[in-house]
């Protein structure tokens, strides 16, 4: 009597189980849908204002203050075209439109050197003062592929010359310089670096609405940086307003967004985003179609560059597939790369490049025949 009593109590607990599990999943269902009719409400309240607004609007004669503030905004435009803030080296001079109302897009393979891209352009703006303000250049990094501290642990080898890798096996002596520098570039705010979990507050940076509310308080608070690099593109995959989208709409939502923010911050927007590699000579996709995720992107950049490492020569080229601004489509930008830097492709490094291939197919030769010698050997004893 006693067992089907249990067995009876035990069924029962699996119907109160079951009922709470389906009033728990009842509520989030309701949460959902109260947020999307939020949603839509508020787009449709933004829709009506922007009816009535327009309704008042003629296109006829500007009003004076209206025309005060086109002219401002097209004297800072121009002033900062004529003034553009360095790109990584020399090389890149006159190719880059590295000024407010850009968006630039860099794109490379995995693991083509996107990280180190960013490092560049971070310590290139960082030495150099903003000839407009007389002040230092002020960088902002949005992280999803790396933690703040990688970045800038990242940041401090790239200016040492010293390698990212094998972490395990840094000295004290480099530990202590990662903490100097941590406080070197934040204590004036001249680099900031927020990854997705940025202070308690997850989604800044794999979220559209995460990268919409970045940009709304730098404007709302005119905290202004001269430069702000996304690394990287295809990580932002999620709409917290709308979890039912896919990665390709949340990153249309994305290019239409940083559209718009382009035109009204008051500083250049990088972006950094992976592509296909050509597979060989004989292949003849275009750029866009290589892109990862949606491609809406190239539609709305203004300045577009493929990153193409070439490891056995020492030297990466930059392929430019779009320039709206600088009279540099279908150029190419060649540099060397040296001790974990983007350096000039001048003459003596084409010589110490050389020096470095022969050495690098010498060791190869010499491994080969090693393993030849121990085939051989171990034929002999067989």
């Amino acid at each position: 009597m006693s067992k089907e009593i249990d067995k009876l109590n035990e069924e029962i607990q699996k119907e109160m189980d079951l009922d709470r599990r389906k009033k728990v999943l009842a509520e989030k269902k309701l949460d959902l849908e109260e947020k999307r009719v939020d949603i839509s409400f508020d787009n449709l309240v933004k829709t009506k204002e922007n009816n009535e607004k327009s309704e008042s609007i003629t296109f006829g004669k500007i009003p004076g203050d209206e025309i005060e503030k086109l002219i401002k905004d097209n004297d800072d435009y121009l002033e900062a075209a004529k003034n553009p803030m360095p790109f990584i080296n020399s090389e890149f001079d006159n190719m880059v439109p590295f000024f407010r109302k850009n968006l630039i897009l860099i794109l490379s393979q995995t693991g083509g050197g996107k990280s180190t891209t960013v490092c560049s352009i971070v310590d290139a703006l960082i030495r150099k003062k903003d000839p407009i303000t007389g002040r230092p250049y002020r960088v902002l990094v949005l992280t999803n592929e790396e933690s703040e501290t990688d970045v800038f642990n990242r940041l401090c080898c790239h200016i040492k010359g010293w390698t990212y890798t094998n972490h395990n096996r840094f000295t004290d002596e480099q530990r202590s310089e990662f903490s100097k520098y941590i406080k070197i570039f934040t204590q004036n705010g001249n680099v900031t670096v927020i990854g997705d979990t940025y202070r308690g507050v997850s989604g800044w940076t794999t979220t559209v609405q995460g990268i919409r509310r970045i940009f709304a308080s730098l404007i709302k608070n005119n905290d202004n940086y001269q430069a702000v690099i996304l690394d990287y593109y295809q990580n932002v995959t999620i709409s917290s307003d709308q979890p039912e989208l896919n990665q390709y709409q949340v990153q249309d939502i994305l290019s239409n967004e940083f559209d718009r923010v382009k035109n009204v911050y008051p500083g250049a927007i990088v972006v950094m985003a992976q592509c296909d590699k050509l597979s060989g000579p004989d292949d003849t996709k275009p750029y866009n179609v290589r892109i990862k995720g949606a491609k809406k992107i190239a539609t709305k950049c203004t300045f577009i560059c493929e990153l193409i490492p070439e490891y056995e020569l020492h030297r990466s080229t930059w392929e430019v597939h779009k320039s709206r601004f600088t009279d540099s489509i279908g150029k190419k930008i060649i540099t060397g790369f040296k001790n974990g830097r983007y350096v000039p492709y001048t003459i003596q490094f084409q010589k110490e490049a050389a020096k470095m291939v022969e050495r690098n197919l010498e060791k190869r030769k010499e491994q080969e025949l090693s393993i030849t010698e121990e085939t051989k050997e171990d034929t002999q004893e067989n």
